[in-house]
């Protein structure tokens, strides 16, 4: 093939030399503009079904979810950079965060915009910091005002959560929205890599659990020791995560929706087989359920027994027993859920599950895909 060299080469003998360096110089500016037009926009189809444009690789995120950060991290060896505003990044795990802030400390600089859910969000602030994208990681009604004012003003906006993922499976829901984020920002092989780890680990567990009817009463106590006992409900993912484990959420029935607070004699009268509180380092204050980023074993323990040991959820056969557990609640809601999963399975069901140790996956997620190890207490059981 002829090159753009050789191409002038051969067409511009014989003339003076300023005329063929203008040529060459036409050519060089056909030639970038030529490969600019080659490098088509991105178009992704969202969990909302929207067709969202990009025009290149997205390098300034907005986001209603800080714990986006976790996902940016399995996919980019910069995740903080790529945040140029965010909200309520108080959820995530002061731990995680610490870790974070000691290599990239820019992370304090990141401007809080928005909110979490629609109604605390207003376009200006978003559109203040100038992103190049908005995303949101569930899709709601109340979103749609917002999003018209951003995709208005040039904003495109991407729902990583919606009705596209609403009946996929946990493992095709997870792998689905962190597809969309990697095509994103341009690093679609390395979700890719990740939702295949996570697959693996989901279809092991189905395997096992194949024909299974014995599926166990647990009692989810998110953000433990502060109420009880709050739990999610039938629609939310770590229902669902649990029902997939082996388990059963007792909370589904009562709470239909996303979560709920069941009443402590209802939980007494089903009296679970298992008890699971979540918790984080910030429940320190509060006088909660204590597990995450930067925690020793023997303090996430101590938490768990002190959480335990109120609102009578010492009653419980669950706890007397020693079938009483403690998860970090980023971990169950993040894109690190797939380490959850194993938790509960292991858990639930030990005899089945004897060989399966979530550390040893931590351990392989913190060498081959993220950026930032996670080190701490994520898990924890009453009886070592």
């Amino acid at each position: 093939m002829t090159s753009v060299s050789g191409f002038l080469e051969k067409r511009t003998v014989g003339l003076p030399a300023v005329l063929c360096h203008l040529v060459s110089l036409l050519f060089l500016v056909l030639a970038a503009g030529w490969g600019r037009d080659a490098q088509a926009e991105i178009v992704i189809t969202d969990a909302a079904g929207r067709e969202v444009h990009l025009a290149r690789p997205a390098q300034r995120i907005v986001t209603n979810e800080s714990l986006l950060l976790l996902s940016l991290a399995l996919l980019d060896d910069e995740p903080v950079a790529r945040i140029a505003g965010w909200a309520a990044p108080r959820r995530i795990d002061g731990g995680i965060y610490a870790a974070f802030r000691k290599r990239f400390p820019k992370i304090d600089t990141i401007p809080k915009v928005g909110g979490v859910v629609p109604g605390n969000v207003s376009a200006e602030p978003i559109l203040s910091v100038e992103p190049d994208l908005f995303v949101v990681s569930i899709w709601q009604p109340g979103w749609e005002t917002v999003t018209h004012q951003l995709e208005a003003s040039g904003v495109p906006v991407l729902f990583l959560d919606g009705p596209r993922t609403t009946d996929l499976p946990p493992a095709e829901a997870a792998a689905f929205s962190l597809a969309l984020l990697g095509d994103a920002i341009g690093a679609r092989a390395r979700a890719d890599a990740f939702s295949a780890f996570v697959k693996d680990k989901y279809a092991l567990i189905g395997a096992r659990l194949a024909g299974v009817t014995d599926r166990p009463d647990v009692l989810i106590d998110v953000q433990a020791g502060t109420l009880c006992c709050y739990t999610p409900g039938k629609n939310n993912r770590i229902s669902q995560a649990i029902e997939f484990a082996g388990g059963h959420n007792i909370g589904a029935e009562v709470a239909a929706g996303y979560d709920g607070q069941l009443n402590i004699e209802y939980v007494l009268g089903i009296d679970p087989k298992f008890y699971i509180g979540t918790g984080s380092p910030h429940l320190a204050a509060l006088g909660g359920l204590v597990v995450g980023g930067g925690i020793e074993a023997e303090a996430a323990r101590h938490s768990l027994a002190d959480v335990t040991s109120r609102n009578l959820l010492g009653e419980l056969t669950a706890v007397r027993q020693g079938r009483a557990f403690a998860i970090s609640h980023q971990l169950t809601i993040s894109a690190l859920s797939v380490l959850a999963l194993e938790c509960f399975a292991k858990w639930t069901h030990s005899e089945r599950f004897a060989d399966l140790d979530p550390a040893r996956s931590l351990d392989e997620i913190n060498r081959r895909f993220l950026a930032v190890p996670l080190e701490g207490t994520f898990w924890i059981e009453l009886n070592p």
